[in-house]
């Protein structure tokens, strides 16, 4: 009986322990719906566990009180989660927060953020697809101190400038762009959806690894690449509208007609159509709203799809998008097509071939608008007694004011838009060749090649028309250009990467030569059929009467460069580069250039003496010096002398054609330097949930190229040589803010940044006129001791209220004892300007300093918040103590008559309004109201709601039933919301160039984009 009663237990002790143990199933993917292989499945705190297999799965036994499991992989949070009674269970992995151990690409090669000795900004590929606009260098603004991004105009395909640490040079400012090791001037190629990130190198021990291109900053960009696994599908598409919400206050019908006819009864003269303005009045006709006319809702489109995935010896990832968008303005719209494929192949663990090709197809509509004429400014100046179209003449609206002025109906500049477009292809082949670890361990070697084909047209044809003997085209005109760009770089280089104890190593050894070949041609033709089929130059009725013109041009650039990044026990740490470039710019000694820098760090909290510091998770300390050049500021064959001709020259009683020197020659034309010195602080707090960085810089550009004045007598233009130098002093902060909990996240980043810039030498030369704004002339002063491009003009005082005002201003020689007036032209509700010099006159020599589109800070704020299924995103961007020129105020508050007026002037000054201070209207302008001067500048500071977004992602488990890995829809508002004192379209100008930065010229406006979304993957 004990011996059955001993294997009744032993085999109940068998079932019991058999029921308690339990299989647990599942997968593990990441936020979007990938599997994750190789994570790690283990139970909590003991060595028991398993890995997820290439699709994501596990399986895993559990006996009794095993009841919990730990699922961890490099590069996401890990999560504890209780599996009590569970068999099946799938887990979502988030992306960890990226910290100390983040990478960070710098030139030729990578580096952990906490080894990083350098000034380096970093923003993910998802950060730069919130905004709806195939332009990614708009997604840039904000987004890191110290990088001024401004888009050139509201129109769609304008294009954008980007500016780090501010403006280093009269000539170009542009960073050098690098997408996936390729040297570029712009990134206008790349697809946002395809980018992995961006980080840009702002100080020179970062960017003197590129030589002399990295004076102004260079943009890295990373493009996508595909990992291995199944193939996942990637689909994200948004449609909305654009709409411009703000309107500029224009005076209607009545309240122009009154204006006019006052103008010219002030100026003593007969008033033209007299009858027609006293029957505007008297109905009170509202006339023209042109603004109306000229503005409508614009669609825009956008539809991404990829596909990535691999093996062990093939990954890839291959996309598309087309993205429309129509502009406010009718025919300014453009379409962009990109199609790219990033291939990998590992032919063993130690030899891999990469192969990214990327086409960029666009075709867009040109609109009319420039400062002397186009659909905008001619709109804004337009009277409202003139109509779009007149259905009794079947015509365009005949202008109602005549007599001199050049204003066209702005309906028909609207419509031969159609006819002016411009498209190019692009193509950019990249393969790079890597072999790791053959000969020595930690020893690579990596080649790329890789070339850019851009071939480009452009078109405008102008039909000829008849409204009136003073509004017409006799001739129409027909313009093509057709361009081809082949640019092309090979590098190579080895690099050695060791940890050798508490010693590591990491150099790089290389070379590098790129190409640059441009050609061009361009011809008008006139008397061509307005046909679209006809539209050619052999259909010119008149084949003799034709221009053509051309130019090419080719540059090359060789280049040797050097690294080595040194760090001990992981405190000290060591960052030296040289780079030596040679340019074919140049001629003789000066064709290279030498570029070194330095740079160290201190990782304080590795110290032992930190070890009970627990406030700090890093501290870190970094400071650097560098040169780098500016091989962009100076074109192909400047140091040559150039001959103009076109002269006409008398030899013998004969007229012979001739030249004459446009510019002398000067051999020793070299590259503009800028040295730099950065010194900065890194700090993370509280499990790394709170970081912050802190940036202090000196940057200084020598040798910068200017034409500096020569005597008259020697007949030529001015040669360009090395002689000014210009001075860039900033702070720029980030701060950031990440809380992770089980259904609940949420971030907070906060940049700002200040920037103080001189121009300290034009080695004697008289100041650089610059900015001009029609007939106002030259609106922006550069000289030594100011801020680049500040505005330069009179300063008024406010206007003659009173006959007590206006005779009391005189002015009494010192010498004679005689009195005059300083203003003899002005009359009751002129505008007094200020006599600077004492001198009794007003004139150019009365200009002062009125101002600077250089901001005193700037500042981005970004907030992020998850909650189960919705998310939500909000961007602010701020740009404090700027100030801008209003050029369209010369019309729209002028004291002429030839346009129409902003509804300001209903308070003018009459003898029945006389305390006011916007001057009278008169149509002669004997005092000059309208001439540049502070009443042209106003304050540009804006705060604007940049991006906000909301999103719902589908609950998991539905989504799997229908075959999906994730799906989520969003609602998606850009430009939503703008605080500003700026009386213009928009407080963010670009103007023409950083010697016209702040010159508003009537900028197409920026408009309201509404979007709605959806993005599928599986």
């Amino acid at each position: 009986m004990m011996r059955v009663f001993l294997v009744m237990f032993l085999v109940s002790l068998h079932i019991n322990a058999f029921g308690q143990q339990r299989t647990l199933t599942g997968t593990v993917t990441d936020e979007s719906g990938l599997p994750l292989p190789g994570v790690t499945v283990a139970v909590e705190n003991t060595t028991k566990g398993t890995i997820t297999d290439a699709n994501g799965n596990y399986t895993i036994d559990l006996q009794e009180g095993e009841n919990s499991l730990v699922f961890s992989f490099i590069g996401f949070e890990s999560q504890t989660i209780d599996v009590s009674g569970q068999t099946s269970l799938d887990v979502t992995l988030k992306e960890a927060v990226l910290g100390i151990d983040e990478v960070v690409v710098v030139g030729y090669g990578t580096v952990k953020k906490s080894d990083l000795t350098g000034a380096v900004g970093k923003v993910g590929g998802e950060e730069l697809n919130a905004m709806a606009t195939a332009d990614p260098v708009q997604n840039l603004q904000g987004k890191l101190a110290g990088v001024n991004v401004v888009s050139n105009s509201g129109e769609p395909g304008s294009g954008t400038r980007i500016r780090v640490r501010g403006i280093g040079t009269i000539n170009n400012s542009d960073p050098l762009y690098v997408v996936d090791g390729f040297p570029m001037n712009n990134m206008s190629n790349v697809d946002p959806s395809n980018i992995e990130s961006v980080e840009v190198l702002k100080d020179a021990s970062a960017t003197a690894i590129y030589g002399s291109r990295g004076a102004n900053g260079v943009v890295l960009v990373t493009t996508k690449s595909g990992k291995e696994g199944k193939a996942r599908f990637d689909v994200n598409s948004y449609a909305g509208v654009q709409v411009i919400n703000e309107r500029i206050d224009m005076a209607n019908g009545y309240e122009f007609a009154e204006l006019r006819k006052e103008a010219y009864e002030n100026a003593g003269l007969t008033v033209p159509k007299v009858e027609m303005l006293d029957y505007v009045i008297n109905n009170q006709l509202e006339g023209t709203d042109w603004q109306e006319e000229l503005f409508n809702v614009a669609p825009i489109q956008n539809y991404s799809l990829s596909v990535s995935g691999g093996t062990e010896s093939v990954n890839y990832n291959v996309g598309g998008t087309y993205n429309s968008q129509e502009g406010t303005i009718d025919n300014s719209g453009i379409d962009k097509l990109f199609l790219y494929s990033n291939t990998q192949y590992n032919f063993s663990e130690k030899v891999s071939l990469g192969a990214n090709l990327s086409y960029t197809f666009y075709e867009k509509n040109n609109n009319n608008n420039n400062q002397y004429g186009g659909s905008l400014t001619d709109g804004l100046q337009m009277d409202p007694l003139t109509a779009a179209w007149d259905d009794y003449t079947n015509n365009y609206g005949k202008r109602f004011i005549t007599g001199g002025t050049t204003i066209a109906n702005p309906a028909r500049i609207v419509d031969e838009a159609e006819h002016n477009t411009s498209s190019a292809h692009r193509l950019i082949a990249n393969f790079d060749l890597n072999i790791k670890d053959v000969f020595i361990e930690g020893l690579a070697f990596k080649t790329m090649y890789a070339a850019d084909i851009h071939l480009g047209k452009s078109k405008a044809y102008y039909p000829e028309f008849y409204i009136a003997p003073d509004q017409k085209r006799d001739k129409s005109s027909l313009y093509e250009q057709r361009f081809e760009q082949m640019d092309w770089v090979w590098n190579g280089y080895f690099s050695y990467n060791k940890d050798l104890g508490t010693h590591s190593v990491n150099t790089t050894l290389g070379a590098e030569t790129q190409s640059f070949n441009y050609n061009a041609i361009n011809a008008t033709a006139f008397d061509v059929p307005f046909d679209e089929d006809l539209m050619y130059f052999d259909q010119a009725q008149d084949p003799e009467q034709k221009t053509v013109n051309g130019g090419a041009g080719k540059t090359t650039l060789m280049s040797y460069f050097a690294r080595a990044n040194y760090s001990f026990d992981n405190r000290y740490l060591l960052t030296a580069t040289y780079r030596a470039d040679g340019s074919s710019k140049f001629v003789g000694d000066n064709q290279w250039g030498y570029f070194p820098s330095f740079s160290m760090g201190w990782n304080v909290t590795e110290e032992s003496f930190m070890s009970d510091v627990y406030f700090f998770d890093q501290l870190k300390f970094r400071a650097g010096w560098g040169q780098v050049g500016n091989e962009a500021s100076v074109a192909a064959n400047s140091y040559l002398a150039t001959m103009n001709t076109g002269y006409t020259y008398v030899f013998g009683n004969s007229p012979v054609d001739g030249a004459r020197a446009g510019a002398l020659s000067n051999p020793d034309l070299k590259w503009e330097v800028t040295e730099q010195l950065n010194v900065g602080v890194d700090m993370m707090f509280l499990d790394q949930r709170l970081s912050a960085s802190i940036d202090w810089f000196d940057r200084d550009t020598k040798d910068m190229i200017l034409r500096t004045p020569i005597p008259y007598y020697v007949g030529s233009g001015r040669p360009a040589r090395n002689a000014g130098t210009m001075n860039n002093t900033g702070i720029e902060a980030s701060l950031t803010w990440n809380e992770n909990k089980e259904d609940f996240q949420y971030s907070i980043s906060l940049n700002a940044s200040s920037i103080k810039n001189e121009v300290t030498s034009l080695a004697g030369g008289e100041p650089i006129s610059g900015g001009n704004a029609q007939k106002m002339g030259s609106v922006t002063r550069t000289e030594e001791g100011h801020e680049i491009a500040y505005f330069y003009g009179l300063e008024t005082d406010g206007i003659f209220n009173n006959e007590s005002e206006l005779n009391n201003y005189t002015w009494t020689d010192p010498e004679s004892g005689s009195t005059k007036a300083i203003q003899p032209s002005a009359g009751l509700g002129d505008l007094k300007f200020v006599d600077q010099n004492n001198d009794g006159v007003i004139n150019e020599d009365d200009r002062v300093k009125l101002g600077s589109a250089i901001p005193d800070f700037t500042a981005g704020l970004n907030l992020q918040m998850a909650y189960k299924g919705f998310d939500f995103k909000a961007f602010f961007y701020g740009v404090f103590g700027s100030e801008a020129v209003n050029v369209l105020k010369y019309y729209t508050h002028g004291s002429f008559s030839q346009s129409n007026y902003h509804t300001d002037k209903m308070n003018r000054w009459t003898p029945d309004n006389p305390d006011t201070n916007e001057p009278r209207v008169i149509s002669t302008d004997p005092n000059q109201n309208s001439r540049f001067s502070d009443r042209h500048v106003e304050d540009n500071s804006y705060i604007r709601l940049r991006n906000l977004q909301i999103g719902y992602t589908l609950d998991e488990g539905f989504v799997e039933s229908i075959g999906l890995g994730s799906v989520r829809f969003y609602l998606n508002g850009d430009n939503l919301m703008t605080i500003t004192d700026y009386s213009g379209y928009n407080p963010e100008i670009a103007g023409g160039g950083d010697l016209s930065n702040g010159v508003d010229f009537a900028t197409y406006p920026m408009g309201v984009t509404l979007t709605g979304g959806v993005n599928i993957k599986f």
